[in-house]
């Protein structure tokens, strides 16, 4: 598939070619790099199509993106059977990163989910990535989430009683993440390690996390003792589901990212 300001390339890649992605490159010159990593069992197109998206985007804006599907998923064949699925997860982005090879402006690793966590743990090892873009990655309850979370609740409550918003029997759970995060002693481990490097962070949080994360002002709280040395950005769309359906809520997310690598790299081309 080609546009008038990208190009779209299939590729088979890894050991034995085992592995099928998409590169979806600018015409023009390029200012980076992006591996997009599969969410769950979704493949590489994304949930409602948010990573084909988005790599369109990030292409038009001058970046060089690769979004594939990790082993037994969608196109991708399955290999490395007997290793732990952490390592065969390294193995298969660390193919994602050497298919991308090097070039100006460093390179960035994208994420939904289990996504934004397998990004986090491979940056952590491979020096060559210099930037992440996670999307409802790991959250740890504060005291602040506490009494935000029993005020929205009775808010919610009230609303029902007066039959303004569906039972909570209809939609307590849409939308909302089912996925273990990892734990507050790996995540602090990871975070110290990126930034001692100087890797550049963004963070996006939807209201599909607010079993666990409420408020933008919470990632500060929840992560006090980090000192991010300025390389750590938040945003926070309450109103979002984890996955988005409409056009207009995925554009949200696709702006928040693209305004974070931007301001990473220099402007975006006009």
């Amino acid at each position: 598939m080609s546009g008038t300001r990208v190009v779209e390339t299939a590729r088979r890649f890894g050991d034995g070619g085992h592995l099928v992605g998409i590169v979806t490159e600018p015409r023009g010159r390029e200012r980076g790099r992006v591996v997009l990593v599969t969410a769950g069992l979704t493949p590489k197109y994304g949930p409602f199509r948010l990573y084909a998206e988005l790599a369109r985007r990030l292409a038009e804006d001058g970046l060089r993106v690769l979004r594939f599907d990790l082993g037994g998923i969608g196109d991708s064949a399955q290999a490395h059977g007997a290793l732990p699925l952490s390592e065969r997860t390294r193995l298969e982005l660390r193919a994602g990163v050497d298919l991308l090879g090097g070039g100006p402006g460093g390179l960035t690793l994208a994420g939904l989910c289990s996504g934004a966590e397998d990004s986090l743990r491979y940056a952590a090892v491979d020096e060559r990535v210099t930037g992440l873009a996670l999307i409802d990655a790991f959250a740890y309850r504060t005291f602040g989430w506490r009494w935000r979370d029993a005020a929205i609740r009775a808010a919610r409550r009230g609303l029902q009683a007066a039959s303004l918003i569906p039972s909570a029997a209809a939609d307590a759970q849409a939308g909302l993440v089912d996925y273990r995060h990892m734990e507050r002693p790996e995540c602090l481990r990871l975070l110290d390690a990126l930034i001692a490097r100087g890797v550049r962070m963004h963070f996006l949080y939807t209201g599909g996390m607010r079993e666990s994360f409420n408020h933008r002002k919470q990632f500060e709280a929840m992560l006090a003792d980090v000192d991010f040395r300025g390389l750590a950005t938040v945003d926070f769309f309450p109103q979002l589901r984890h996955t988005q359906v409409l056009e207009h809520d995925r554009r949200l997310v696709i702006d928040s990212i693209v305004r974070a690598l931007a301001a990473r790299g220099g402007p975006c081309p006009s």
